[in-house]
């Protein structure tokens, strides 16, 4: 039996998937090119990026450097969050969804 268990950290970032979303999926791409991207799906015009740190601080770290696209309005969300540890707080940079996690 496969058991499968979310990475321990994750920053996950979902876009609007338009002419502009892809110039801003560009510069995050970019922006992130020294971290591990995870997953990367595309659903209904929004695009979603989870990438996985090592401890906490890393991710914490990578969702301040991101922050610099939370003012562009092709960007819904940017989450820091530990999966397996309920006693540490998601840090909501950004959240313009429809619907919450």
């Amino acid at each position: 039996m496969i058991k499968l268990r979310l990475p321990e950290y994750e920053v996950s970032v979902h876009i609007r998937y338009n002419e502009f979303g892809k110039k801003l999926e560009k510069d995050l791409l970019m922006a992130t090119s020294t971290y591990v991207l995870d997953a990367s799906t595309e659903y209904q015009g929004v695009k979603d990026f989870h990438w996985t740190f090592e401890s906490w601080q890393e991710a914490v770290r990578a969702g301040e450097n991101l922050k610099e696209f939370v003012n562009n309005p092709n960007l819904l969300l940017l989450l820091v969050k530990a999966n397996n540890n309920e006693t540490i707080k998601p840090i909501y940079h950004k959240d313009r969804r429809k619907s919450k996690i």
